[in-house]
C-alpha cells in the first residue's frame, strides 16, 4: 500500500511527494518504507547549512560570509548530510505515522535504505532519502467471559499477644546498652568473632570471617555453632568440628564435615531497658500500653495488607488466562529494562555496584534479561487486563487510581 502526501509552490505549481509504503507484518508489526524526493529534502539541507556555516572560521572572511564551496569544504559534506538527513528522518517518521494513524508503542527500527547527494537545489542533489522504519502499535485485546471464576475470601489471621512481645523485645534490643564483661561467654551475649573453616584441610572463604557480630543463642549461623562458643572468654581461641546437615542450603557443603577455627576477638553483655514510660517515649508514645497499642494496630495492617496482596493476586492469576493478546516484544524489551533500572537503584542504595551483584549470582546482564522476561511479560499482561476493566468498567484512564480501581472492581465481582 503506498501513498503520496504533500504539495508544494515554486512560482509554478510543482507535485512532489513524500511515498509512504505500508506492509502489516502481523503481531502488531509495521513496516513503513518512506521515500522522500530531492525537493522535500531543501528545507533539510539548508536549514544544516544555514545552521553550520556561521561556525565556521575560514580567514579573510567574516562568519557565514565565506563562499559557499569553502564553507562546505571546511565543514564537509558528509558531514552536512548526515545531520541534514537524521533531521528529515526524524520528521517525515512521525508525519508518516500520524497520516496512517498509527501509534508506535516504542521507537523504531530505521534503516535507510537509499542516500542522496548533498545540495542546496533540488537540481544538485542526485537521488532521493528512502528509509524503513520498523515500528509495533498496541495489539488486540480480548477478555473472555469470566464471569464463571470465584474466589473465596480468607480469614484474616488475628494479632497474638506473642507476637506483639516480639516486636516489643526487638524494640527493646534497638535502645540496648553492652557492657564489656570478663566472664566467659552466655546466651544473650554479644561477641564479635575471627573464623575460618575448612574441608577435608582445603580452607573455604565462604566459611570464614573476621569480626562476625552475633548474638549468642540467635542461630544465625550453622546448627552447633553457637553451642561451641558458650564459656569462651574475650581473646579465647578454640578449634571445633561441626557437620552440616544432609539439607544444608549450600549443597557443596551439604552433609560434610568442617573444621572451625575461632577467636573471641569482643564480648559484651547485653542490657535491654526495661519497658517504662520513658522507653515509650523514646518511640513517640506516652506510655507502655500506647505503645503495645500502636504495635497491635501496626501489625494488624500488615496482616491486613498481606492478605489483601495475596487475594489480589489470586483474582489476577484466575482471570488472567481469559485474556487473548499477543504482548509486542518492545513492550517486554521496555519492561525488562524497567525492572533492571530499579534492581540498579536498590542495589546502589545499598552501596554496591551492579556488576559486582551480577558476579555474586553469576549471571551477565543478558542472562539477566532472559531470565526476567517470564516475569516482563506477566506485568505486561497484566496490565493489559486491567486495562480492559477500566474500559468495561468506564473508568477514567487519566487518574492515577485507575488499576486500583479496576482491581477493586474485580475483587469485588469475584471474591465471595
Amino acid at each position: 500500500m503506498t501513498r503520496a502526501h504533500n504539495v508544494a509552490i515554486y512560482g509554478r505549481l510543482i507535485i512532489f511527494a513524500m511515498e509512504i509504503e505500508v506492509k502489516d507484518l502481523k503481531k502488531s508489526k509495521y513496516s513503513l518504507k518512506i521515500s522522500l524526493p530531492p525537493e522535500e529534502l531543501m528545507p533539510y539541507f539548508q536549514a544544516t547549512y544555514k545552521k553550520l556555516a556561521p561556525e565556521v572560521k575560514i580567514a579573510g572572511f567574516r562568519p557565514g560570509k565565506a563562499p559557499r564551496k569553502l564553507v562546505e569544504e571546511t565543514i564537509g559534506q558528509a558531514r552536512l548530510l548526515s545531520e541534514s538527513l537524521e533531521v528529515a528522518v526524524q520528521r517525515s517518521y512521525f508525519e508518516a505515522v500520524g497520516r496512517e494513524k498509527l501509534i508506535p508503542i516504542c521507537p523504531p527500527k530505521v534503516a535507510i535504505v537509499k542516500y542522496p547527494s548533498w545540495g542546496l537545489d533540488a537540481d544538485e542533489v542526485e537521488g532521493g532519502l528512502v528509509f524503513e522504519a520498523e515500528i509495533e502499535v498496541m495489539p488486540e485485546v480480548k477478555l473472555g467471559n469470566f464471569s464463571g471464576v470465584k474466589v473465596k475470601k480468607k480469614k484474616i489471621a488475628e494479632t497474638k499477644k506473642s507476637d506483639i512481645e516480639k516486636i516489643l523485645l526487638h524494640l527493646r534490643r534497638q535502645k540496648a546498652t553492652f557492657v564489656e564483661v570478663e566472664r566467659g561467654a552466655e546466651k544473650g551475649d554479644r561477641v564479635e568473632i575471627n573464623y575460618e573453616g575448612s574441608v577435608g584441610g582445603v580452607k573455604k572463604d565462604a566459611m570464614s570471617a573476621k569480626n562476625q557480630p552475633l548474638v549468642l543463642g540467635e542461630g544465625a549461623l550453622i546448627p552447633g555453632f553457637e553451642d561451641n562458643l558458650i564459656g569462651m572468654k574475650k581473646n579465647d581461641e578454640k578449634e571445633f568440628e561441626i557437620k552440616f546437615p544432609a539439607d544444608f542450603s549450600a549443597r557443596d557443603f551439604a552433609g560434610k564435615t568442617a573444621k572451625f577455627k575461632v577467636r573471641v576477638v569482643d564480648l559484651k553483655e547485653i542490657k535491654l531497658p526495661e519497658p517504662s514510660d520513658q522507653f515509650a517515649a523514646s518511640f513517640g508514645r506516652r506510655n507502655i500500653p500506647d505503645l503495645t497499642t500502636a504495635i497491635e494496630k501496626s501489625l494488624k495492617d500488615e496482616v491486613e495488607n498481606k492478605a489483601r496482596n495475596e487475594l489480589e493476586l489470586e483474582v489476577i492469576e484466575k482471570v488472567l488466562p481469559y485474556l487473548e493478546v499477543i504482548v509486542p516484544e518492545g513492550l517486554v524489551e521496555q519492561e525488562i529494562s524497567r525492572i533492571i533500572a530499579g534492581m540498579e537503584e536498590q542495589i546502589k542504595n545499598r552501596g554496591l555496584k551492579f556488576e559486582k551483584y551480577l558476579e555474586s549470582i553469576k549471571k551477565t546482564l543478558p542472562e539477566l534479561r532472559r531470565d526476567l522476561r517470564p516475569t516482563a511479560e506477566k506485568n505486561i499482561r497484566i496490565g493489559f487486563l486491567l486495562g480492559k476493566i477500566i474500559e468495561k468498567e468506564k473508568i477514567d484512564q487519566k487518574d492515577p487510581d485507575a488499576g486500583r480501581r479496576a482491581l477493586d472492581c474485580l475483587i469485588a465481582r469475584l471474591v465471595k
